[in-house]
């Protein structure tokens, strides 16, 4: 696994609508103006701060991503997670089609710059192994990552389960657990052949009969179906009972069964068989097995039963009836005798001869009896679970969904212990319909010392849907619902949640639709966020972005960025630019969770160029590089990237004049001559808003630009001496911690007309990268982004001094 740390410079992309955040104070203006009988003038200098944000780029550095290169074919970096292990800040990365798609996890290491592959011993029939992965946060970390895969067969039928290794502190693997897995227990079924013995039949083909019968026996020999046989003409009578079948002697006493060569009271012989061999436990009968019953005739049933009350009773106990007509007789009477669907369990041979090849579909037959709860239904509770879709910690517990139980309706199942000692309970919605996958996505929060468990059902109802479980003396149920706004919109497909002011309460939701299609403006993919501090799932905000992108595909809080104490959220469009992918950067906001501008925005192509889906995966919670900065990483196809945090820097400014004080004398008029008026000096106070530590640089690099008398169409003031036209400049300055000041000359022209204007100076400043080696920090994009500062002169009083006169500016 290759690394590689540089700097990468953004190739050309579609120009977007700069995102900013602005805020704006309100402009206090106050003047005095005193009056004098002897001749003044009166000058304002009025300044105008303005700091310019870079929408996009925030303090995330692109210019300089930590790679972590993989196989595209692996997918290596469907899924990051940011964890510490063994003393070592550590990136856990899937890539679950490795191998052949059996998948592997990675441990990479930030420091040494490597990955390697964690070993985990599943057996040849797990495919994408660490599509989902957990880390603990206990003191002792731990992790947990599965597989949704785990294929098994079971007298043929096919079950699809999920398996999930536990690994230490020191990321060996120690355990293992299979949640929600359908172990083959064959189902106990009681089956007894009802067999003719009518006159119409010759003794070859009686003889026939037994042989088939025995053929079928031979079959499930080794399965957990029990067998019994009872001849029928105008009486009945046992040839073997299911002790007989147990001890051997069955087939035996079928041999020496002898020919009763009378009619057909079919009716009669099933009443029989109920009352002496399904439904009585001393022929051996497991009374709790499935019941089956298989009859074989050549004639009409000759006994009547008009009222259909041994069916009605068959029907009631769910015995399963199969019928072979042999021979010219009436399939239509026959046909009501089987069990639903009637036609499917009718067979009909020419003679005794075709007994050999119906044997086939009639062993298939009875393989459903074994192999399901029911035959005749349809439901599968386990058979399919795919648990391991998504997991998680919950204090002493694991939390993995399960996306296919109860025939796709989804569940959640909560994992305790370990290795063949754990034990697990089942988390489910009673109101959630089938193929809704509930467990798609899973997310746990916690407030007012409530734990709460989310649950993501995409397909339910067609929109979407979420559940609040809360947990209850130990039990977690159903608190609330709620369900997406459009059809196929995949409302739930991704989940997490905010603890905006790192308090340990949860405080929003944010639920992912990446499928919700909006028209005008075209956008796919929408951001839901949920305020939980008054009533569960009060909707604060809507976030839609890109354009075919799958936006809010992933989610991902992270702690705060900026240094505003609040948390900020990253979002992943993995299809956006083409199949690129591009990543969102979200501030915090304490009225809706999350700013609906963004205030970064980051194209694969600017930090993994060449890879596909870029921001498949996220995680922003710990700081990789030890400088108390919180770093992001981004997942992709085939790579992963660690993207340092920069300090953000608050700047303000304050500006002076010296002199203070303007000789009169020194203004006549005519005259072509200048003269240095004042100087203009500039104040900028920068002091760090987030914490970083360490060697990091923090130096700003800002343009300061400066306009004397803005508000004129002709100046009077003027920057460089003899250049008049000079009422503009622009100067780039490197800026340290603390206050750094910066003196400018103002020249005016000894004949000025207006003496009586107040002289307006604006000033705005805003970051440039010009010098990106020597500047690691970011200017705060609160940091007075559009703020007006006015300074006003108090009254001008003519000063009589060694015969000069003087005009006071006082600030």
């Amino acid at each position: 696994m290759k690394t590689t740390r540089d700097s990468t410079h953004s190739l050309q992309t579609p120009k977007r609508r700069r995102s900013e955040i602005s805020f704006y104070d309100e402009i206090n203006r106050n003047r005095t103006q005193n009056s004098s009988r002897n001749s003044r003038m009166e000058t304002h200098c009025w300044i105008l701060f303005m700091c310019a944000s870079l929408s996009e780029a925030f303090n995330i550095d692109t210019e300089h991503p930590l790679r972590f290169n993989g196989a595209a074919e692996d997918f290596f970096g469907y899924s990051v997670y940011q964890s510490e292990f063994e003393n070592r800040k550590q990136i856990i990365v899937g890539a679950p089609l490795k191998r052949n798609s059996r998948g592997e996890i990675y441990s990479c290491t930030v420091d040494l710059l490597s990955c390697r592959p964690l070993h985990w011993p599943g057996s040849e029939s797990v495919r994408f192994f660490g599509m989902s992965t957990a880390v603990s946060s206990a003191a002792v970390g731990r992790l947990t990552s599965c597989s949704p895969y785990l294929p098994h067969e079971c007298d043929g039928n096919s079950y699809l389960n999920g398996i999930c290794f536990q690994f230490s502190s020191d990321l060996q693997a120690i355990s293992n657990f299979t949640a929600a897995y359908q172990e083959c227990t064959k189902r106990e079924v009681n089956l007894v052949f009802l067999f003719d013995g009518s006159a119409s039949m010759k003794d070859k083909e009686f003889e026939m009969n037994k042989k088939f019968i025995i053929d079928v026996m031979k079959t499930f020999s080794n399965s957990s179906i029990k067998f019994a046989a009872v001849q029928f003409s105008s009486t009945f009578r046992t040839v073997f009972d299911f002790n007989d079948y147990q001890d051997g002697s069955a087939e035996e006493k079928l041999m020496k069964e002898k020919h009763m060569k009378s009619l057909t009271n079919t009716r009669r012989a099933i009443k029989y068989v109920l009352t002496n061999l399904l439904n009585n436990a001393s022929s051996g009968a497991d009374l709790s097995a499935q019941k089956a019953l298989v009859i074989i005739t050549d004639g009409d049933p000759t006994d009547p039963d008009s009222e259909n009350i041994i069916l009605k009773r068959c029907d009631e106990q769910n015995i399963l009836r199969y019928i072979i007509g042999v021979g010219k007789l009436d399939l239509t009477r026959l046909t009501q005798l089987a069990s639903e669907p009637k036609t499917n369990n009718t067979f009909y041979i020419q003679d005794y001869n075709g007994l050999e090849g119906l044997l086939d579909n009639l062993q298939k037959k009875i393989y459903n009896i074994e192999g399901s709860k029911d035959a005749q239904s349809k439901d599968r509770l386990k058979e399919l679970s795919q648990s391991g879709f998504s997991v998680l910690y919950q204090k002493d517990s694991v939390i993995v969904g399960s996306v296919g139980s109860n025939d796709w309706r989804g569940s959640l199942y909560e994992v305790t212990g370990s290795g063949s000692g754990f034990k697990e309970t089942e988390i489910k919605n009673p109101d959630v319909s089938k193929d809704s996958y509930m467990g798609y996505s899973a997310v746990l929060g916690m407030r007012g010392g409530i734990s709460l468990l989310f649950s993501g059902a995409p397909r339910a109802e067609h929109t979407g849907l979420v559940t609040l479980f809360t947990k209850n003396e130990g039990t977690w149920i159903v608190t609330r619902n709620i369900t997406g706004e459009q059809t196929g919109s995949y409302f739930g497909a991704s989940l997490n949640v905010l603890d905006l002011d790192s308090d340990g309460e949860t405080d929003f939701l944010l639920v992912g639709a990446p499928l919700f299609h909006q028209s005008q403006p075209r956008a796919e993919g929408r951001l839901y966020v949920y305020d939980l501090s008054e009533e569960y799932f009060q909707k604060t905000l809507n976030v839609s972005e890109s354009n075919t992108g799958r936006f809010a595909a992933s989610l991902a809080s992270l702690k705060d960025l900026n240094g505003d104490s609040l948390s900020d959220v990253a979002v992943g469009a993995p299809l956006e630019n083409d199949g690129e992918g591009v990543v969102y950067i979200y501030l915090g906001d304490r009225t809706h969770g999350v700013n609906p501008e963004h205030v970064q925005r980051i194209p694969a192509r600017l930090v993994l160029p060449g890879l596909k889906q870029f921001g498949v995966s996220l995680s922003g919670q710990m700081d990789m590089s030890d400088d108390n900065l919180i770093d992001v990483v981004i997942g992709a196809q085939g790579g992963i990237v660690l993207l340092k945090a920069r300090p953000v820097m608050s700047v303000s400014a304050q500006l002076s004049f010296s002199p203070s004080e303007i000789s009169l004398t020194d203004f006549e008029c005519p005259s072509d001559k200048e003269l240095n008026a004042f100087n203009l000096t500039s104040c900028l106070t920068v002091a760090e808003r987030t914490s970083s530590s360490g060697s990091l640089k923090k130096n700003l690099n800002v343009s300061l630009n400066l306009n004397v008398d803005v508000m004129r169409g002709i100046n009077r003031g003027f920057f460089v001496q003899s250049d008049s036209s000079s009422r503009t400049l622009q100067q780039f300055v490197l800026l340290d911690s603390g206050i750094s000041c910066f003196s400018f000359p103002i020249f005016m022209k000894r004949c000025t007309a207006d003496t009586v204007s107040p002289l307006k100076i604006r000033m705005n400043f805003s970051q440039t990268e010009m010098f990106s080696e020597s500047s690691k920090a970011i200017l705060d994009i609160h940091s007075r982004t559009e703020e007006y500062v006015e300074f006003w002169g108090r009254p001008a009083l003519l000063k009589r001094d060694f015969n000069r006169d003087y005009l006071s500016l006082l600030g």
